[in-house]
């Protein structure tokens, strides 16, 4: 049985998983498959909109929900693809620390292209952008900074 302080380790360690593997995907095949983006999303908007409706979480809730309008905005002008949406709102919805990490991973990782490429239009992997930053948001948090 696990304790209840070993429950969010778990939780994070299955969602970083689950990224990761969608990162492999979208390293190999420039493609995610809706059976990874889609049940992240449904959960990530799900637990914003309960944020909104918590006592102690109703300010991360709205910011949260900014974000996720924000995030939703690029994608409707084409900044991002459908994958990179839905893994990012579910990110930032079942774990905003992994969803900051994984948007500034993808930031850097955009820039780096458009400056090698020289190509202001430069396409990359985002959601292997996101895995790596959700792996690396896991191991500092399992061995530097312990959940309470």
């Amino acid at each position: 049985m696990l304790s209840n302080s070993a429950l969010p380790y778990v939780a994070y360690g299955l969602l970083t998983a689950l990224v990761f593997l969608g990162g492999i995907q979208d390293w190999s095949r420039g493609e995610v498959s809706n059976w990874i983006s889609i049940p992240l999303f449904a959960a990530g908007l799900t637990a914003s909109v309960l944020r909104l409706f918590s006592r102690g979480q109703r300010m991360a809730g709205i910011a949260i929900g900014m974000i996720v309008l924000a995030l939703t905005l690029s994608a409707l002008k084409g900044w991002m693809g459908g994958a990179d949406w839905k893994i990012l709102v579910g990110l930032f919805g079942l774990w905003p620390f992994a969803g900051l990490t994984a948007l500034a991973a993808a930031g850097v990782w955009g820039g780096v292209e458009m400056l090698r490429t020289r190509n202001p239009n430069a396409r990359f992997p985002g959601v292997t952008a996101f895995a790596f930053a959700t792996a690396l948001t896991f191991l500092a948090q399992f061995f530097i900074m312990p959940l309470n």
